[in-house]
């Protein structure tokens, strides 16, 4: 589960609470560069500024948790890639 307060999020778009259920899986990654990424030609709206900003620090939170789903690393071949932490046994 996220850090990130996500309260006023979830209060305003109930059907985001499905990031929950997708936390520290690559399609939970995904759900939330989604959220961010204008992918309607131009059509949507946007959240607003608070709610734009709890989405991108759990987009933060989560690549830092789960770096081996992050795949922005490969675009930006300055930023070293991190090696997913071996299972704890």
């Amino acid at each position: 589960m996220p850090t990130t307060d996500t309260s006023r999020l979830y209060q305003q778009y109930p059907h985001l609470k499905q990031i929950d259920e997708l936390w520290g899986t690559r399609a939970g990654r995904d759900f939330l560069n989604e959220l961010i990424i204008d992918n309607r030609d131009d059509t949507r709206q946007g959240f607003p500024l608070e709610h734009a900003k709890t989405i991108f620090d759990l987009l933060i939170e989560h690549d830092k948790m789960f770096p081996q789903f992050d795949d922005s690393r490969e675009f930006n071949p300055g930023i070293p890639k991190v090696s997913p932490k071996p299972p704890l046994v």
